[in-house]
């Protein structure tokens, strides 16, 4: 009998990343074996970061939007993100 597949969940903090958003998105969706979830935190972008992110969200319920309450730096952005992975292996 065949082991179970691990799920994977992929983690993805942004901050102003419009520019190169879509591009990434675009690079984890087109892959072979697709992750469980995409957890996206924003750390207060003031760009069009969200609505990029809507978007995908809009296409795909793999996309989970998280929006921080005020600015917690890269570092708290990303530990409390992938606390709420689901995943058995979180991808950065």
């Amino acid at each position: 009998m065949a082991e179970p597949e691990e799920k994977i969940s992929v983690v993805m903090c942004t901050y102003n990343g419009a520019r190169f958003l879509r591009e990434q998105l675009d690079s984890i969706l087109n892959q072979t074996l697709l992750p469980a979830e995409i957890i996206v935190q924003d750390d207060g972008s003031s760009d069009e970061t969200l609505d990029i992110l809507k978007e995908y969200a809009a296409k795909t319920t793999l996309v989970k939007i998280y929006q921080n309450e005020g600015a917690h730096g890269i570092n708290s952005n990303f530990f409390t993100a992938m606390q709420r992975a689901s995943g058995d292996l979180i991808a950065l």
